[in-house]
């Protein structure tokens, strides 16, 4: 469960209006209006570990990512 601080910040970085979905250490933050069906697209992608699959095996930021809680955002094209 995240902390009253850390989803403070969210809102505070993202905006009072941002949709936003918590699943495993990933904060999904739909800033594109997306509908229910893309929403539940995100969530399953997150707990299919396909969020973790993407991140480059030779990147060691992206490494070091993976096992640290952060933010997936999806912006308005």
């Amino acid at each position: 469960m995240k902390t009253t601080n850390e989803l403070d910040r969210i809102i505070k970085t993202y905006g009072e209006n941002a949709l936003i979905s918590i699943v495993k250490n990933y904060n999904i933050i739909h800033l594109d209006n997306p509908t229910e069906e893309q929403i539940k697209q995100r969530i399953k992608e997150v707990l299919g570990g396909q969020i973790d699959d993407d991140l480059e095996d030779d990147c060691p930021l992206c490494q070091e990512m993976k096992d640290q809680p952060c933010d997936i955002v999806y912006y308005k094209q």
